[in-house]
């Protein structure tokens, strides 16, 4: 489901993890209420910004030995061969390329500096695999689902939600899948939840079955701090 990098401390990790498992159960609610309009697409990813929790993957030219893919840590920084600690929770991802192509720059001749993020997305409902993944920002809302094992059979295509903070968007991928069209009017963000609803006659048993999934999530993420 989510992926710890390597080098990440066991116990922030697990912070992280849970406080995630604890948001993706705040959004069960949520999900219920009125669906907001679906905000325009950015025209470029150079304005994305990350958070606590996300990967960032660098590459580094000439001395690729400083490559690699780092968590962004609670802190909000992200933790780099030579550098150490560099703010990158809430920065545009092109100045975060500035910053350290900067700082690279006192230590090698004229370095390449390229940047690729994965953030945190929660996947809930009637989906094969629920749990949090890391993704590309150049994923669609179905690519993300895909990556959960795709819809369950009672899953309810056409009343998608997807929660972001205090905003709940609704996509009808049902609609979208039968007339050819994109799913990439929604351009997803770190911390989204995507909730897929069942299709099962009371409201309030899908919320429960929700509530258990995303229960289900904290109680594995505790468990993992134990091992």
């Amino acid at each position: 489901m989510a992926t710890v990098a390597h080098g990440f401390e066991v116990p922030r990790a697990v912070a992280l993890l849970a406080a995630a498992a604890f948001s993706l159960w705040a959004s069960v609610g949520l999900a219920q209420a009125r669906p907001d309009s679906i905000p325009r697409a950015q025209s470029s990813l150079a304005a994305l910004t990350l958070r606590p929790g996300d990967l960032v993957g660098i590459r580094i030219w000439p001395d690729s030995s400083l490559s690699g893919e780092y968590p962004i840590e609670e802190s909000g920084n992200v933790y780099l061969p030579m550098l150490g600690p560099v703010r990158a929770a809430g920065v545009p991802l092109d100045e975060l390329r500035d910053e350290l192509r900067r700082r690279y720059s006192q230590s090698m001749r004229t370095p390449v500096v390229s940047i690729t993020p994965r953030f945190r997305v929660g996947v809930l409902g009637a989906v094969q695999r629920p749990g949090l993944y890391h993704v590309s920002p150049t994923l669609t809302l179905y690519d993300v689902i895909a990556l959960a094992g795709g819809f369950r059979v009672d899953a309810r295509q056409e009343r998608i939600r997807v929660v972001r903070e205090q905003q709940v968007f609704e996509v009808n991928a049902r609609r979208a899948l039968e007339l050819g069209e994109a799913l990439s009017s929604l351009e997803l963000r770190s911390g989204d939840q995507i909730v897929v609803p069942d299709r099962r006659p009371f409201p309030v048993l899908q919320v429960a079955s929700l509530g258990i999934q995303a229960l289900v999530l904290v109680v594995t993420v505790l468990n993992y701090s134990t091992r």
